[in-house]
């Protein structure tokens, strides 16, 4: 999100910032959490997963 923010205010990308902020709200939808925002009922992953999978979401965004 912070990726997001910096595309979004500094290099005028609101484009860019919005695929990020989609895939990063998609991944929250399917029950993702990391362990700093954890909540009853979603699957608990790493950052690293969590990246990958939003990493997912924009590509597929690309392709699709």
């Amino acid at each position: 999100m912070t990726v997001a923010l910096m595309l979004r205010h500094s290099l005028n990308q609101g484009e860019a910032a919005g695929r990020i902020e989609k895939a990063v709200e998609d991944v929250l939808n399917e029950g993702y959490r990391t362990t700093d925002i954890q909540a009853k009922g979603c699957r608990l992953i790493g950052c690293r997963e969590m990246g990958r999978l939003v990493r997912e979401k924009i590509d597929k965004g690309f392709k699709g």
